[in-house]
Parts: C-alpha cells; sequence; structure tokens
C-alpha cells in the first residue's frame, strides 16, 4: 500500500473536511490509474472508499466506482476483484 502519500505532510490531505480530503486522495488515485500503477490507485481508493462507506457519502462512492469504470480488463488482476466485491452492493445517495 502507498503509504508514503497519505503519510507525508501535504496540505491538501491535512486540511479541511474529511469529505474534501478523501476526494483528493481519491484524485491521487486517478493520477496512479493513469500512470498505469493499479495496485497504488486501487489502495488509495479502497481507503477512501472506507472512509465513504463509514460516513454514507454517496459522494465519495460513486467518484470511487467511476475510477474502477476507467478501467479495463479481459481478466482483472485480484486487486480488482477485491475492489469490485467491495463496491457490489454499495448504493448511497450522493451526499
Amino acid at each position: 500500500m502507498p503509504e508514503w502519500v497519505l503519510d507525508q505532510d501535504v496540505e491538501a490531505l491535512t486540511t479541511g473536511h474529511w469529505k474534501q480530503r478523501a476526494l483528493s486522495v481519491l484524485d491521487i488515485a486517478v493520477g496512479h490509474l493513469a500512470g498505469g500503477r493499479v495496485e497504488s490507485a486501487l489502495a488509495l481508493a479502497s481507503r477512501t472508499l472506507e472512509i465513504g462507506l463509514q460516513y454514507r457519502s454517496g459522494r465519495i462512492v460513486e467518484r470511487a466506482r467511476g475510477a474502477r469504470r476507467s478501467l479495463t480488463f479481459g481478466s482483472p488482476p485480484k486487486v480488482v476483484r477485491d475492489f469490485d466485491e467491495r463496491l457490489h452492493g454499495v448504493d448511497l445517495q450522493k451526499g
């Protein structure tokens, strides 16, 4: 898991509301996806998904779902299947 991203004193991740921080981490995850770093991206997305589920934030869950939809695989790796399993059946209103 790319702990370095969350452990650094990155201003966007240490200020503001928890939802905004989670959305910022999802933006970082999308950047990892664009760079082909699927495991790192989904590790970050999984952590933010947990926050979204804990606080019942549909906005965070939908952003995580959108990040996942950007990936296409014939046979997805285990990390992707695990993320899909966590998202399966989650239905929160945006908030």
